[in-house]
């Protein structure tokens, strides 16, 4: 049951110890961030211009950025992550305890929290939400990679719950911040997958009002909201009253209409015109991805990338610096391994994934490639022509195409939907996907590559990796852990199974009257600070 009550806009009433550590980079050009209170004679309502249709509004089953922005809206989740130092604290669980083998872990709910259609938060719902990732499958990759040997959920009251797995999960108590575990109503998940993409409700500072495909997301504040994470600026309900979120897809309407007014915020200002935006009349939000960097995520059981010399001459061609630069990114990098930076267990592997275009020349020619009157290497009459799926980062893959080129190498870019892009990862037929994977864990690793995962893209068939990946996600020490994620990186570069052409950094963009826009470990946005200021 909800009604509503007369403000600016419409609210929706209701009725009555620490991970690995993360080191995040994050910073906000065009002026420092400030604690300016909402201004009380301006309307405290936004427009958001998003890049791409969300498609999937349910925070469990996707794994898309434009998605998560909303959904994280929508949800909360048990624990909360702090993305400068790592440390773990409670959120909508008050307390939490990891058995010594860390196979099971036992919460306790905070009081007085409720879905916004009025229902409570109770052990029992906890049990369902994760019941139904894993009965979702596929569907929930990400959701049920943290939920690895998931036995069930044991409810000792309304309040307190242990989750039980069958070998140790390293990964689950960071997962259990994400918006992958965040908590949505019983009705919720009951619907089935297609009708959870449309609507979702939660427990989260604000109510999905509406959602119209390919045209926009609207939100409203909830009333009574009351029980937002330690790590948030204030307490009680969101500062705004709506977040208006118009899907323009063209890079130059978005900026246009970030200088025209027409949106307060944009996502994903390109890169090209961070500068432009660096003024005092705006604000950038940038926070580089945990996780896997952009990158070729191979397919080695078909055509010429079956073959690790072909793999490791692409790898050797690549000049990740010189994809910065093409790229204009003042905020990006060059990946000097196949875990960004900004995550835990990184390795620095700028030896291996060092430019090297005479190393790259000697391994084709070596391994039996000629070059072709095109300027293309050929083998047995067929030319080395790989081609990439992606749906996002066109530039990055353009500047390495060119790249490849050079090297005498045939890359061809199949830009499609993000709904193609996933049909491909389904049926595997891919030569090569660009992508990103962004977790707060090396544990990305196994996500990306193993034959056991669920969201498995990169399809590889190497016993000795498969093997350390399941080991590293059940060894609870830390030292002994890294020396395993150690190996994985080594040998998932090595090997070339991922190839990085450049750290991913969201870069977000709001004109100066707009504050309180912050990044969560995963590089995700909270809007819950979010307030409208005078200019």
């Amino acid at each position: 049951m909800t009604h509503s009550r007369p403000r600016h806009a419409r609210r929706i009433a209701a009725s009555l110890t620490a991970g690995l550590a993360v080191v995040a980079l994050a910073g906000c050009s065009g002026g420092a961030e400030t604690s300016s209170a909402p201004a009380a004679d301006l309307a405290q309502d936004i427009v958001f211009a998003l890049k791409e249709d969300p498609t999937c509004l349910d925070p469990q089953q996707t794994s898309v950025t434009t998605s998560l922005i909303v959904g994280r809206q929508l949800a909360d989740s048990l624990l909360d992550q702090n993305p400068d130092t790592g440390e773990i604290v409670p959120w909508l669980a008050s307390e939490w305890e990891a058995s010594d083998d860390l196979t099971s872990y036992t919460f306790t709910l905070r009081e007085g929290v409720t879905f916004s259609d009025g229902t409570a938060l109770t052990s029992e719902v906890v049990a369902a939400n994760f019941d139904a990732i894993v009965a979702l499958g596929a569907s929930a990759s990400l959701a049920n990679g943290y939920l690895a040997g998931y036995e069930g959920t044991a409810i000792a009251d309304d309040s307190t719950f242990t989750v039980t797995f069958s070998a140790p999960n390293v990964q689950f108590q960071q997962g259990a911040t994400t918006m992958s575990l965040g908590i949505l109503s019983a009705e919720t998940v009951a619907a089935s997958a297609e009708d959870r993409c449309q609507a979702v409700v939660g427990s989260g500072p604000f109510v999905l009002e509406s959602y119209v495909p390919n045209d926009a997301v609207g939100l409203v504040g909830r009333e009574g909201y009351d029980w937002a994470s330690q790590l948030r600026e204030h307490e009680g309900e969101a500062h705004l009253d709506s977040i208006s979120f118009p899907i323009i897809a063209e890079p130059s309407v978005r900026t246009g209409g970030l200088e025209s007014g027409e949106y307060d915020v944009i996502q994903d200002v390109p890169y090209v015109d961070e500068s432009r935006f660096g003024t005092d009349e705006y604000r950038l939000y940038a926070k580089a991805n945990p996780g896997i960097p952009n990158s070729l995520v191979l397919n080695t059981t078909r055509g010429p990338l079956a073959d690790e010399a072909v793999r490791q001459a692409i790898s050797a061609a690549l000049d990740r610096e010189q994809i910065n630069v093409l790229t204009g990114s003042l905020s990006g990098s060059a990946p000097t391994s196949v875990l960004t930076s900004s995550t835990p267990g990184f390795t620095d592997l700028g030896d291996v994934l060092a430019f090297d275009a005479d190393r790259s020349e000697e391994l084709l020619e070596g391994d039996g490639w000629s070059l072709g009157e095109d300027g293309i290497y050929e083998k047995d009459g067929e030319p080395l022509t790989v081609t990439v799926t992606a749906f996002y980062a066109q530039d990055v893959l353009e500047a390495a195409q060119m790249q490849l080129r050079e090297a005498g190498i045939d890359l061809q870019l199949k830009m499609v939907s993000s709904g193609d892009f996933f049909g491909a990862v389904a049926s595997g037929d891919y030569d090569a996907l660009g992508a990103a994977l962004t977790r707060t864990d090396p544990d990305a690793l196994r996500t990306l590559l193993s034959t056991e995962s669920a969201a498995r893209w990169g399809i590889v068939d190497d016993a000795e990796l498969e093997a350390l990946l399941q080991e590293q996600a059940q060894t609870a020490d830390a030292d002994a852990r890294q020396k395993l994620v150690d190996d994985i990186q080594q040998i998932v570069a090595e090997r070339a199974y991922v190839i990085p052409t450049l750290e991913t950094v969201q870069l977000h963009g709001s004109r100066a009257g707009v504050e309180g826009i912050t990044f969560d470990s995963a590089a995700r946005l909270h809007l819950y600070d979010t307030r409208v200021v005078s200019d």
